[in-house]
């Protein structure tokens, strides 16, 4: 299947997904106890943003982690790419929302350039504000779409 094609829908943050991201944690905070576990992207704003969100996990060795993490998350998680030694696993979409892992070793420049962009968010309304306009009027946009016009916005915001 073609994610690039696949449309986005953007949900606002809530209770209940704050509760389903805590799952989360646990089940991978249990299966990779010695690993740092934080909730990045829309939902650590928190804001509007698609089906999914992103938690940053800090490991010593990112293979074996997503391994782990496949083989004993019962069929929850697959394994993705390892670019520029960021690996990466993406849930099913359970419980409605999907959960996407970066596996990190400590010290990597994403994991500031994550925390960052959150930091930023949180500090200037004005451009949450418009962020999330954006993020509202791609709604039903293809996800190739979301992810080029998102890149634009945080280039030209000086977010990246």
């Amino acid at each position: 299947m073609d994610l690039s094609k696949e449309h986005v829908k953007i949900i606002d943050p809530s209770e209940e997904l704050f509760k389903i991201v805590d799952k989360y944690i646990e089940m991978i905070h249990k299966i990779l106890p010695e690993s740092k576990i934080t909730l990045v992207g829309s939902l650590a704003v928190p804001m509007c943003g698609k089906e999914e969100f992103d938690l940053l996990v800090e490991v010593k060795n990112i293979k074996q982690s997503q391994l782990l993490i496949e083989s004993k998350s019962k069929g929850r998680f697959g394994i993705g790419p390892i670019v520029d030694d960021v690996g990466y696993c993406r849930s099913k979409k359970k419980f409605g929302i999907i959960c996407e892992i970066h596996f990190l070793k400590k010290g990597h420049p994403k994991i500031k350039q994550c925390l960052g962009l959150v930091k930023k968010l949180k500090l200037n309304s004005k451009i949450l504000n418009q962020y999330e306009n954006l993020k509202r009027s791609l709604d039903g946009s293809t996800e190739e779409k979301y992810k080029k016009e998102k890149n634009k916005f945080l280039n030209e915001n000086n977010l990246v």
